[in-house]
């Protein structure tokens, strides 16, 4: 009878002690799921609107723009896709990044870096700079979401 009870005593510690290493594991790791559609502003130009997906799913480039650029009353688009160089994740929903634009026809290759705060899912917050400081990606603002309406109001850009 002793030894039935030491064997059941000695399961359930054992089953508690990976039960608990299965939970550290998934506070460490609680990052892992995420699809997010933002509605970005490019260079901190007004007229130049996209929508931003990041994405935790695999994906062969977890970053992804298209902007809209309307030149002379004609909408311009461009998809461009991004290497993960760098991801620090910060605190639940707050990640830290550094990509490569691999397909950027205008650019030199720069690393772009900073913060995407999905927090509040409704309402991510996007920065991303060039290496020399300039805002490269950013929320949506006033102005890019009256020439969102003005140009595609039937393209959704994201939160």
């Amino acid at each position: 009878m002793k030894t039935k009870v030491s064997q059941s005593i000695t399961l359930l510690v054992i089953v508690f002690i990976f039960a608990y290493q299965a939970q550290a594991e998934n506070i460490r790791n609680f990052d892992h799921d995420y699809n997010l559609t933002i509605a970005v502003t490019i260079n901190k130009d007004d007229q130049i609107m996209g929508q931003l997906a990041y994405s935790s799913y695999a994906p062969e480039f977890p970053i992804q723009l298209i902007t809209f650029n309307p030149i002379v009353g004609v909408i311009h688009s461009t998809a461009y896709v991004f290497e993960m160089v760098e991801k620090v994740i910060v605190m639940k929903n707050v990640h830290r990044i550094k990509v490569r634009c691999i397909n950027d026809k205008y650019g030199t290759g720069d690393i772009i870096m900073g913060t995407i705060d999905f927090r509040n899912e409704t309402k991510p917050k996007i920065h991303l700079v060039t290496e020399s400081g300039t805002t490269y990606i950013s929320n949506i603002t006033e102005k890019g979401k009256k020439a969102h309406k003005k140009y595609i109001p039937n393209v959704w850009l994201g939160h």
